[in-house]
């Protein structure tokens, strides 16, 4: 079959499956892009970075700067207007990124850490004695020199390199206690300096005594990959070079920060450690950095009667992080609690044979909490905040891979459901004030991994376009066309908000099915 060449996403969105078939799935095929709700005044305006491509857009979603980066993991804006980001994929790691760089507005490289590994030679990569020096970045970073993310009190400037960078990086091991025969994939942590030389590591596996792990917990471990559980397929059986078992499956790292319980005296909360969380364990803890020591915990047991059942079993989390000095909710701990799947323990009605990934909920959550005390300050939960009848649908906020939160200066939070790529802010008490679906979603496998807030001042380099208020047209008034552009007579009032083919009739290029190969068939939810 041949058809014209336009956008194949556009004909998708527009239903035409005249052009190419619509898999079947359970939610809408087709629903507006970018910002369908914004309320100037009571959000905190700026630019959001979006990861994977590296897109900055202003609050109405226009686009502002692009940079040549697509597998920024994440992407982070310096100040300045500069980008913080990854290198190219490693195909034969397990979402291992080749190096870590710094690029000005005009992506020029700054500053680049690559030398971590050697693995065997990467076309178009630097090669010396027939190997590639590679960072194995993954998930997560951080300059010391910059909080996990805009303050007021931030300066609006910092140097091209940081004395100290911290990576998030793997490895690759055999340990029979973890695995009798298979090859893990066992995360470290790196500090860089500013010449991208590697100062100071840390290994997960050198600490698993200090995790609370059970004997049960260890078995689970043991039955990878489990008989019960297709979801544990993410980590990948076909062993690459550098791939494997993804254990423990660290997907977040930051520095604490300064911060009122170490000014207390509190010394596990020393600014200079490192506060990590642990996906597939349903852990998140604080790492002593000048002794490696694991000094603070919460997780993996959960059971009414423990100090951690306050927070609640937490499943699957992503983007741990105290929020930083200058913020409202300063010193507390802020995370996406995804749901899904997690956890190792004994078998469970969910996992019955194997006891892996033994904990199941069916719904997200955005929780802060106090780390001293495990109190629960602040929930964003569909679960809790909606009783009665439509508490059931806890499928409106879902996202299992993926996420994050960030808490802004007006005490608004910014929430990336990454899942649906998309992002919204709220206020304390929940009220959506801002809401982003992001068109790039086709581009990063339909997801969206993160996104951060920055001012404008940030980015001094750019200009955006004014702040214009969004209200979006009732749904039922919300239709589009069939392929010879009617519109259906619906009976409902009101003026149909009439979507547009203009796009879709130019450019009608000749072109064969092949080029239009849907490669998120064949992808993997593996964050």
């Amino acid at each position: 079959m041949r058809f014209n060449k336009v956008s194949v996403s556009l004909l998708l969105a527009l239903g035409l499956s005249c052009a190419a078939p619509v898999a079947s799935q359970a939610v809408p095929t087709t629903y507006p892009t970018g910002v369908t709700f914004y309320n100037p005044e009571k959000a905190y305006n700026g630019y959001t970075i979006l990861a994977g491509s590296a897109c900055l857009i202003d609050m109405n979603g226009n686009l502002v700067k692009r940079w040549n980066s697509k597998d920024g993991m994440p992407n982070k804006i310096l100040p300045g207007g500069r980008l913080m980001t990854s290198g190219e994929t490693w195909k034969d790691g397990q979402q291992d990124k080749t190096s870590l760089v710094t690029l000005d507005f005009n992506g020029k490289k700054l500053w680049e850490f690559r030398d971590w590994q050697n693995v065997p030679a990467i076309p178009g990569q630097p090669q010396k004695d027939g190997k590639t020096p590679i960072a194995r970045q993954h998930h997560d970073f951080q300059r010391k020199d910059t909080p996990v993310y805009f303050t007021p009190s931030a300066g609006s400037a910092s140097s091209d390199a940081a004395e100290t960078t911290l990576v998030l990086s793997h490895t690759n091991e055999k340990i029979a206690r973890i695995h009798p025969s298979m090859q893990l994939v066992t995360d470290v942590l790196l500090e860089v300096d500013s010449k991208g030389k590697v100062v100071w590591t840390w290994k997960i596996s050198d600490h698993v005594d200090e995790l609370g792990f059970t004997d049960a917990a260890f078995k689970a471990m043991n039955t990878f990959p489990p008989s019960d559980n297709r979801a544990a397929g993410r980590h990948g059986t076909k062993i690459k070079p550098g791939a494997g078992y993804d254990w423990m499956h660290i997907n977040c790292a930051s520095y604490v920060g300064p911060n009122k319980w170490f000014d207390a005296g509190d010394k596990r909360f020393n600014p200079d450690n490192i506060i990590v969380n642990s996906r597939d364990s349903n852990m998140m803890f604080i790492i002593e950095r000048a002794t490696g020591k694991v000094v603070w915990r919460l997780g993996p047991n959960f059971a009414p009667g423990t100090e951690d059942f306050k927070v609640g079993q937490i499943v699957g989390a992503h983007g741990i992080h105290i929020i930083p000095r200058g913020l409202p909710g300063e010193g507390n701990i802020l995370f996406f609690d995804n749901g899904g799947l997690g956890g190792y323990g004994a078998p469970t009605p969910d996992r019955p044979v194997s006891g892996f990934h033994n904990v199941q909920r069916p719904y997200s959550r955005v929780v802060e909490f106090n780390p001293v005390t495990k109190e629960i300050v602040w929930e964003y939960d569909w679960h809790k905040n909606h009783k009665g009848l439509l508490g059931h649908m806890d499928f409106k906020f879902f996202s299992p891979f993926v996420s994050y939160a960030q808490r802004l200066p007006n005490g608004n939070t910014v929430i990336t459901e990454g899942d649906m790529s998309r992002i919204f802010e709220i206020t304390s008490d929940y009220e959506t004030v801002w809401e982003y679906l992001s068109p790039y979603a086709d581009e990063n496998a339909g997801i969206l991994y993160r996104s951060y807030r920055v001012p404008y001042d940030w980015v001094p380099q750019a200009t955006h376009a004014e702040e214009v208020a969004v209200i979006p047209p009732a749904n039922s008034l919300f239709s589009l066309p069939n392929a010879k552009g009617e519109y259906p007579n619906t009976g409902v009032q009101g003026d149909m908000v009439k979507a547009s083919l203009t796009a879709a009739q130019t450019h009608a290029e000749e072109s064969d099915d092949e080029e239009f190969e849907d490669e998120a068939a064949t992808s993997m939810h593996n964050y």
